[in-house]
């Protein structure tokens, strides 16, 4: 159970470590992924929590990476990609097939790769404790958690997860950190994930895969997104050698 005790500690650590934010409520968050800012009048509302869901290869990680990616080498905001689908090597040699050098920009110290599976045994408070300390060591604006399925996953109960999400929400809301949260959709299901995610994030964003004359092929849809005048259509994705891209016209 996810007791008084942990729960203290978390708001103590946000406490203590301030790094409030005065948000201007036009301002937004460019992602740089092609196709997909004009879609959401220009980018993210700053500091919002955006769901980004999908089954297996819808492509996730890679919209994802995009986002902290661009950010870094584009708009000069430093971010944290947390992974707990897949360790760091794994994501960025992956990556690097688009283009993507992750090595490159931790070394330069624009980014920082937090693989949260070596830190699986410390508990679901030492996860959140660690992100936000890496935040806060390399000023970041952009946060990744890929996937927030796995990361919560070690909650025995819905009331846990329900209030660390509720939690982990404030926390990064003080700080203006725009905060991408993949989540895995299993064939079929009728709720994302663990069921309660989307009622917390300002925004959901699906990638969604289906065959079309024998071939794979993705789609994409904004779902919902708050204060934003976005598109309400499905919109066809191509994964190219520099990573996705947003059809900007829609699927008829």
């Amino acid at each position: 159970m996810f007791d008084l005790d942990s729960e203290f500690i978390l708001v103590k650590y946000a406490v203590q470590r301030p790094t409030l934010c005065v948000i201007r409520l036009s301002e937004r968050v460019p992602t740089g992924i092609d196709g997909l800012d004009t879609l959401i009048e220009g980018g993210f509302p700053r500091g919002d929590v955006i769901l980004v869901a999908g089954g297996s290869g819808s492509g996730k990680t890679i919209f994802s990476t995009q986002f902290i990616y661009n950010g870094a080498t584009r708009y000069g905001e430093k971010g944290v990609y947390s992974t707990f689908e897949e360790d760091s090597k794994t994501l960025k040699r992956n990556m690097l097939r688009f283009g993507f050098d992750l090595v490159k920009l931790e070394q330069e110290g624009a980014i920082k790769v937090v693989d949260l599976e070596t830190l699986k045994g410390g508990g679901l408070s030492a996860n959140v404790e660690y992100i936000l300390g890496t935040l806060n060591a390399i000023k970041g604006k952009r946060l990744v958690i890929d996937s927030l399925t796995a990361f919560l996953s070690a909650c025995t109960e819905k009331l846990e997860y329900r209030l660390l999400m509720h939690l982990i929400y404030r926390m990064l809301k003080t700080r203006g950190v725009t905060t991408i949260m993949t989540c895995s959709v299993p064939k079929g299901a009728k709720t994302l994930g663990l069921g309660i995610e989307e009622f917390v994030a300002d925004s959901v964003i699906f990638l969604e895969n289906s065959i079309d004359n024998l071939e794979l092929k993705t789609r994409f849809l904004i779902q919902k997104m708050r204060g934003t005048d976005h598109s309400r259509k499905y919109h066809n994705v191509i994964v190219t050698d520099k990573g996705l891209q947003i059809v900007p016209f829609t699927i008829t």
